[in-house]
């Protein structure tokens, strides 16, 4: 999170965008099963949603599918470029490209979600403006997936590949209890008395990930970004071969993700 700390609005902004096309081909989508079991907590129905850090519609799709109204806030102009094709199909949806802070919007909604982007918020000013937005008794939907992770048998040796590729693996391995953890001290500014914790669960989820489509993963994250422009082609096609070469077609990964989702209390 420091390498995007560190940016300032502008750059925050614009920081996705040399990955944009690199998310959409190697981020995964939520599982089914994590999504019915949030719709149902939330009471998901034909409700007013505002999603925070919609990036190219990851999961607005999924939830779009089940009904509601749309007001999607991402600051990424190249998301938001994408998204719209994404979401052609579900005439419900309109974009602002801005951020929660700076956003033009008009209480209440029924629900706000933000799929692996609450992180993304400044943590006081955004709570805030999510209390300020939230109808009395609506509900914050959390959705988190970890990074996709080789299996055992292949982790060494994906590790080799990329150290040989001059660009070290930066997914951290952890076990499935860590990482859900980790998800739940997310949620920290949210646990306060203005909320009420109303569910939170976590699964775990098996894919087999073309080389190729596992650079490209690589190539959307925050530390491959960080790197010169210039480089970043240079060090994805030695990953392509050094992969392909030493682990072969498939890389067989394993990711945990998570759902947490908060009420908004009475007293709020």
């Amino acid at each position: 999170m420091a390498i995007y700390d560190e940016k300032t609005d502008d750059e925050k902004a614009r920081w996705y965008s040399n990955g944009a096309r690199f998310y959409v081909e190697g981020r995964p989508r939520y599982p089914a099963a994590l999504i019915a079991a949030a719709a149902a907590v939330a009471e998901w129905q034909d409700s007013r949603v505002l999603e925070i850090g919609s990036g190219p519609g990851t999961a607005t799709q999924d939830f779009a599918a089940l009904g509601g109204r749309f007001t999607c806030v991402e600051p990424n102009a190249d998301f938001v470029t994408i998204a719209h094709d994404v979401l052609a199909a579900f005439p419900d949806i309109t974009f602002q490209t801005s951020t929660l802070e700076q956003a033009d919007l008009s209480a209440p909604f029924d629900i706000i979600l933000a799929a692996s982007s609450f992180h993304w918020i400044d943590q006081k000013r955004g709570v805030q403006r999510i209390e300020e937005l939230l109808a009395p008794n609506g509900f914050v939907v959390l959705l988190w997936n970890k990074e996709p992770q080789p299996v055992a048998l292949q982790a060494d040796t994906v590790d080799e590949a990329f150290q040989r590729s001059g660009y070290p693996q930066p997914i951290e391995r952890q076990s499935r209890d860590d990482i859900a953890q980790v998800f739940w001290g997310l949620a920290k500014p949210l646990q306060t008395a203005a909320f009420i914790e109303r569910l939170f669960c976590h699964v775990e989820t098996a894919e087999d990930y073309s080389v190729e489509r596992f650079v490209a993963l690589h190539r959307s994250l925050s530390p491959f970004l960080a790197l010169a422009p210039e480089k970043q082609p240079e060090i994805a096609k030695a990953l392509i071969e050094n992969l392909s070469t030493l682990v072969g077609p498939t890389i067989r990964t394993t990711r945990i993700s998570a759902a947490h989702i908060f009420q908004r209390s009475d007293r709020s």
